[in-house]
């Protein structure tokens, strides 16, 4: 691991969108370009990168679930969570990225032990990732999740499915804490 500067793991505001969109749209660029073709790659990441104003724009969005992490004066991480639309017993991780500059550095350990204290009256936590992301399965697993074996499939826009896979994490699971 390397040494970085201290995290600062906070609620988002109206003023993140900016840094949001640029976590996301980096960490899909890294984290994804072996899993879509180019083209749809490309324009997969421009959405990401657009799509926090209008999100965190809109009044209904709850801010108090959407946590980012800052190194120095900047946005490097970012999770978004809330009550599962299936299950309000339990939580869903919706996003949960970091750009890639600070893979490595422990800032999403740091914010996923902030996430993990803002659920922890939930049943379980769970989420969906996809099959090929094979660093985020290996982050889940590490920190307990296990599959559930739901898996989907799930199309993008560019008409290629892709197989998604359900993780979920108790509390009552030992690496909760």
């Amino acid at each position: 691991m390397r040494l970085a500067a201290p995290v600062l793991v906070r609620e988002a505001t109206a003023d993140d969108a900016a840094a949001l969109g640029r976590v996301h749209a980096e960490a899909w660029h890294r984290a994804y370009r072996d899993l879509f073709e180019p083209e749809w790659l490309t324009r997969f990441v421009a959405e990401r990168r657009g799509r926090w104003h209008a999100r965190l724009a809109d009044p209904a969005f709850d801010l108090a679930e959407l946590l980012v992490a800052e190194q120095g004066a900047a946005v490097v991480a970012f999770a978004w969570f809330g009550p599962h639309a299936d299950n309000t017993a339990d939580a869903e991780l919706r996003a949960y990225y970091a750009h890639p500059d600070a893979w490595g550095t422990g800032v999403a350990q740091t914010l996923f032990d902030n996430v993990r204290e803002a659920v922890a009256d939930r049943r379980r936590l769970r989420l969906w990732t996809l099959a090929g992301a094979h660093r985020a399965r290996r982050f889940y697993a590490k920190e307990g999740f296990a599959r559930t074996g739901l898996h989907r499939d799930r199309d993008f826009g560019d008409a290629r499915p892709v197989r998604e896979v359900e993780y979920a994490l108790s509390p009552h699971d030992r690496a909760w804490r």
